[in-house]
């Protein structure tokens, strides 16, 4: 009536099978931490992708706008820490599938694919615009 279901270990991947040993600031991308910090990304990156354009139609933002800066501040800074903790987070090389722990390359890595994009993306727009504003109805 009821089947139970195993994993072998020839389903895992090899590093699943046999934890790298990583230096103590270096974090495994499979980590139970790392992915449900990575959940917690994706749901802010949710929330960034319906706000911003929300907020670019309907709002205007200045510093009346205390509780909504200070969110978006949050979500910015979170996003920020992400950038922090990727120059610290083992990835699997993908021609021969192997973990890759070392800081040096990992940095190296990081920086020459995401770091870019992911550093303008935490950026506080929002409080830069939202000074700016301030400044203009002083003027």
């Amino acid at each position: 009536m009821f089947q139970v279901f195993t994993i072998n270990f020839d389903v895992l991947p090899r590093y699943k099978q046999d934890p790298p040993r990583t230096p103590p600031h270096v974090i495994l991308h499979y980590s139970v931490f790392r992915s449900i910090w990575d959940w917690l990304i994706l749901l802010l990156t949710f929330y960034t992708a319906v706000m911003v354009p929300f907020n670019a139609a309907f709002r205007n933002k200045s510093l009346d706008d205390l509780p909504l800066l200070v969110l978006d501040s949050t979500v910015d800074t979170i996003f920020f820490v992400d950038v922090v903790l990727n120059f610290h987070t083992t990835f699997v090389h993908s021609p021969s599938g192997e973990v890759v722990s070392s800081a040096k390359v990992i940095r190296n890595y990081y920086l020459r694919s995401w770091f870019i994009i992911d550093f303008l993306s935490c950026l506080p727009y929002d409080i830069f615009n939202a000074f700016q504003l301030r400044t203009q109805e002083v003027s």
